[in-house]
């Protein structure tokens, strides 16, 4: 996949909530410094835990600018993720065009079957999926992290798609199913797979 430093970017820091007081986050490295990444959240019940994975990037010092499928406000509002990120939600294709940004990686989490399946048509319906389209013409990483019901992991095309992916160069990190569901790893699983990608890129 890509190789090479990701650019400064002053549209996406034009983009910036105000500030308060209690965002900081306590480093335990600098793993992530310097670092883009745009995590796209898809909907579902498991969106909710973006909040403590955004933190738990930041905490390597990585740069983080979420975007949410529109099923997403279904479950939650934008604040609690520009809390997290210090970051304004992207919600929809905009002028800016900030889903063609330079991006170390797009982290896709949690992702649906809706949005791997499109990610592997190259449907680019929303702005989650322009993110993905755009990463994957750059030749960018991409790291998926399904979340779903077994039932809809154990469709068909699941892997077909999944493969068809992993042929490109997407990576898959998965947990092991719990209460028939593959359910969201934990924030410091999530946070050291993107260390290892990027360091093993850069």
């Amino acid at each position: 996949m890509k190789r090479g430093k990701s650019k400064n970017n002053t549209k996406l820091k034009q983009t910036q909530p105000p500030k308060t007081k209690d965002r900081g986050v306590q480093l335990k490295s600098h793993e992530l410094s310097g670092k883009k990444i745009a995590m796209a959240i898809c909907g579902g019940i498991a969106s909710v835990e973006s909040v403590k994975i955004i933190r738990e990037l930041r905490r390597h010092d990585a740069s983080v600018f979420p975007f949410y499928t529109p099923e997403v406000l279904k479950f939650m509002t934008e604040l609690p993720v520009e809390w997290a990120s210090g970051n304004k939600v992207i919600l929809d294709a905009r002028a800016q065009v900030d889903h063609l940004e330079e991006f170390d990686l797009v982290i896709v989490v949690p992702a649906t079957l809706n949005t791997i399946s499109k990610a592997a048509l190259g449907i680019a319906d929303n702005v989650v999926t322009l993110l993905i389209a755009g990463q994957l013409g750059k030749r960018g990483e991409v790291l998926i992290v399904p979340t779903m019901n077994a039932v809809l992991k154990n469709h068909p095309l699941f892997e077909s798609y999944r493969n068809l992916l992993e042929s490109w160069g997407v990576e898959f990190l998965s947990s092991e199913e719990e209460e028939d569901r593959l359910k969201v790893p934990s924030p410091e699983v999530i946070a050291g797979r993107v260390i290892a990608i990027l360091e093993r890129v850069y």
